[in-house]
C-alpha cells in the first residue's frame, strides 16, 4: 500500500508497555502524532535512535506532537527495554496480529518479521503531513528529518506561530 502526504493515516489501536490501547485517532483535532516505526527492540541502531528521540523530545513537544514508536515486538519485552533505556514515550507491540499496523503503512517486512525503518507524521487533522524512510534496516534516521518535517508540520497548520529556532532550517 503506498501512503502520500494529504492522505488519510490508517487509523489503529495498538498496546502500550502498560498495559493501555492507545488509538491514533484519539489524537485528532488535538495534537500532530510522528509514528516511529522500528524493526527490534534491544538492538543497536533502533535503541541509539529512540534514545537520541527520547534525548530531543522537547522538539517534539514544543511542536505539540507526540511520539509513538512502534514494533513488532511484543509489550512485555518493550517494557523491559523501555525501563532499562528510560524511554520517555509510548512504545507500541504490533504483534498480534503480527506486523499489521506495519503491513498498513507499507513498511512489514515479510522475511525478516519485522517493521522497516519508516517515519510517519500524522497533522492535527488525521493526514499524513510527512514521511520519511532510512536506506535500510541497518541505517538510522538522523534527528534533522524529523526537525524537518515537524517544520513542515507548522507551516500546514498555517495559524500556527513561525517555528522556534530549534526547527527551522539552516539559513
Amino acid at each position: 500500500m503506498s501512503l502520500n502526504v494529504g492522505d488519510p493515516a490508517p487509523d489503529f489501536t495498538l498496546g502500550d508497555t502498560e498495559g493501555n490501547q492507545i488509538t491514533l485517532s484519539s489524537y485528532k483535532g488535538d495534537r500532530s502524532v510522528t509514528l516511529v516505526f522500528i524493526p527490534f527492540a534491544f538492538t543497536g541502531v533502533c535503541k541509539g535512535e529512540l534514545c537520541e528521540l527520547r534525548d530531543n523530545l522537547n522538539t517534539f513537544s514544543s511542536a505539540d506532537n507526540e511520539v509513538l514508536a512502534i514494533t513488532c515486538d511484543r509489550a512485555p519485552s518493550l517494557a523491559e527495554w523501555k525501563r532499562q533505556e528510560g524511554f520517555n514515550f509510548p512504545l507500541l507491540s504490533d504483534g498480534w496480529p503480527h506486523g499489521e499496523v506495519a503491513k498498513a503503512y507499507g513498511c512489514f517486512n515479510a522475511d525478516l518479521g519485522c517493521a522497516e525503518r519508516l517515519t510517519v507524521v500524522v497533522d492535527r487533522d488525521g493526514n499524513i503531513a510527512d514521511s520519511f524512510a532510512s536506506g535500510g534496516l541497518g541505517e538510522a534516521r538522523p534527528l534533522t528529518s524529523y526537525t524537518e518535517a515537524l517544520a513542515k508540520l507548522l507551516i500546514i497548520v498555517g495559524s500556527a506561530p513561525a517555528p522556534p529556532p530549534h526547527l527551522r532550517g539552516s539559513p
